[in-house]
């Protein structure tokens, strides 16, 4: 039986910029700080002493695999919608193909992760909040019904 292939609608396209520009901020803030663990930089020195880490280590490893490299990995899912074992759960179908289902993840996980920076350090940098707003239209995105149509797994 031949496999219907439907048109990508606009709103994948934008979608797509708005995980890019998240994984080229990951990419970004997660080499920085793994190649300057102090902080500087990235101009963030002061910073360090409100974080229960001594170094920027950690958050550089979690920047540049959940915001960096994870949204990179989506990106070619979303993209390719390739077929796999993580298709289909263990009780039931998978309703959503696997990568629209971790780019909500991922809209859960930045959320997460902005949250805990406001309660940690506060939000006072332009990036905090160009960075929650992305996560926003990330998630806007991915709930539009056009898109939600378009990774729907036929069953």
């Amino acid at each position: 039986m031949a496999t219907v292939r439907m048109k990508r609608p606009i709103t994948i396209w934008v979608l797509f910029f708005w995980l890019f520009l998240l994984a080229l901020g990951g990419l970004y803030g997660g080499i920085a700080m793994l190649l300057d663990p102090s902080g500087s930089l990235l101009q963030m020195t002061e910073v360090l002493p409100l974080l229960p880490v001594k170094d920027y280590i950690l958050p550089g490893l979690f920047l540049l695999g959940v915001m960096g490299v994870f949204p990179l990995f989506l990106l070619y899912g979303l993209l390719i919608r390739p077929k796999g074992l993580l298709d289909k759960s263990i009780i039931s179908p998978a309703r959503y193909h696997r990568a629209w289902t971790g780019t909500v993840v991922l809209g859960i996980l930045l959320a997460i992760w902005l949250f805990i920076q406001g309660i940690l350090i506060g939000f006072q940098w332009p990036i905090q909040y160009l960075t929650a707003i992305n996560g926003l239209l990330i998630m806007l995105f991915a709930f539009l019904p056009s898109v939600r149509r378009f990774y729907h797994q036929r069953q």
